[in-house]
């Protein structure tokens, strides 16, 4: 086991090969954990149409343990070995989904839903750990372009898997057998393939999901193996373990919010993923209303989220380049302002056209630049040894918010159109933009 590299004297060389393979495991549990939410939700349309809104149980689900487990998982993080965590949890994530294809094989809807709260249970251990490594790779001096890269590896991992899990389902519904691939394997493979995996013969939402969901299992077999060739650091959290871990959470946050930096630049942080959830069910629901609930559903998603995802990307690459060397909170500033800009522009166009498209993806933009120097701020201003304790309470506070969003999204989706969501979301956007504002000039260290 590696030192510390915060310990005084201790030579600093930064292993980039490990840090690229960090972004790679987070990066496709990240993919395989939204992949398998997005399975589940055009397959609720498919069974029930309009009326199939598994988007807000699973959007609870997935944030509720975070709020549960956060002071626990945050005391693994400072008194185990990240890497052996992390390690766990690449081999727990393949057991997650054979559990989630065998229940979408044989059409168990609840089997599926109850695999996926084990993933949720996966994910909050995971996040602290993978998170806090990345300082004991990289150093302090590289914590802007390091953090920025996990960030945006992880929301592009999250929006490829939402879009393309879209686009999949759609395609398995309604395939087609002109396509490279029957051309260079042949349709009898392809027969024999579907008699293998869907007995039936018939192009159906149960087969649209289990194929996908066999793949990702496929696919977190290689990863979980390169997981045991991550550098591993001692741990500098020394706390031995208490049942109290498991309903201290006020005491975790009451740390952080004694913390002036730490306590506005997660202020900043739970914003973005507030933001992040309203605007993503909302796009679900402009999906429904566009296509009425029919199979275009999957296809309407996803091109309103890869607009987003597309420009969330963008402005992450962006905000990590001008981070490179620095954090720049005056970023994260620009940022907000121009989220809220971008959302007061989308009140005003039609959700079909073209204008609509680009001012999504600048608003995905503007949330990204918001973002990664905030979320580097953070990592950076944590004490070492309560860095996991830090960003798990950090993580509670994403979560709540997350979870506020599923029900404020709702609320405004049975009061307002989405064109009057976008001015609420607009004016809260430039609510918090002043907020960072005010902090980016007094903050010590922060440009």
């Amino acid at each position: 086991m590696n030192p510390s590299p915060h310990t005084p004297g201790h030579a600093r060389k930064v292993p980039w090969g490990a840090f690229w393979r960090l972004v790679l495991i987070q990066a496709q549990n990240s993919f395989n954990e939204k992949g398998a939410q997005f399975l589940l939700i055009p397959l609720g349309v498919w069974l029930y149409g309009t009326q199939g809104d598994l988007e807000y149980p699973l959007g609870a689900i997935i944030v509720l343990p975070f709020i549960l487990f956060s002071p626990f998982v945050g005391w693994l993080s400072d008194r185990f070995c990240k890497a052996h965590i992390i390690q766990s949890m690449a081999l727990l994530q393949i057991c997650v989904l054979a559990g989630m294809y065998w229940s979408l094989r044989t059409h168990n809807l609840d089997g599926a839903i109850l695999w996926f709260c084990v993933f949720a249970v996966q994910a909050t251990i995971f996040s602290p750990s993978k998170k806090g490594i990345v300082k004991d790779i990289v150093g302090t001096s590289r914590m802007g372009f390091a953090s920025g890269i996990v960030e945006m590896a992880s929301i592009l991992s999250l929006l490829i898997g939402q879009i393309g899990v879209f686009v999949w389902f759609r395609y398995l519904l309604e395939p087609s057998t002109d396509t490279v691939w029957h051309h260079w394997l042949g349709e009898g493979f392809f027969q024999w393939f579907d008699a293998w995996l869907k007995p039936s013969g018939l192009n159906d939402g149960w087969y649209a999901a289990s194929f996908p969901c066999l793949v990702f299992l496929l696919m977190a077999v290689p990863v979980a193996i390169s997981s045991f060739y991550l550098p591993r650091y001692a741990p500098e959290g020394f706390r031995p373990f208490s049942w109290s871990l498991f309903y201290e959470h006020f005491h975790q946050l009451g740390k952080l919010w004694n913390n002036r930096n730490l306590r506005v630049s997660e202020m900043g942080i739970g914003y973005f993923w507030f933001f992040g959830g309203t605007i993503m069910l909302m796009t679900i629901q402009m999906a429904k209303e566009i296509s009425g609930g029919s199979d275009d559903f999957s296809s309407v998603g996803a091109v309103l989220m890869a607009w987003m995802s597309g420009g969330t990307v963008l402005g992450g690459i962006l905000a990590s380049l001008i981070c490179r060397r620095h954090i720049r909170m005056n970023v994260s500033v620009a940022g907000g302002a121009l989220m809220a800009l971008c959302c007061m522009a989308l009140s005003t166009v039609s959700m079909t056209s073209t204008v609509f498209y680009v001012l999504l993806m600048a608003a995905g933009i503007s949330a990204a630049l918001f973002l990664v120097p905030l979320n580097a701020f953070f990592q950076d201003r944590a004490d070492n040894d309560k860095r996991g304790d830090m960003i798990a309470a950090g993580n509670l506070v994403d979560c709540v918010l997350g979870l506020m969003a599923v029900g404020f999204q709702y609320a405004m989706m049975l009061v307002i159109p989405p064109s009057w969501q976008f001015v609420v979301m607009g004016i809260l956007s430039l609510g918090m933009a002043w907020v960072i504002f005010r902090f980016s000039r007094v903050a010590p260290g922060a440009r």
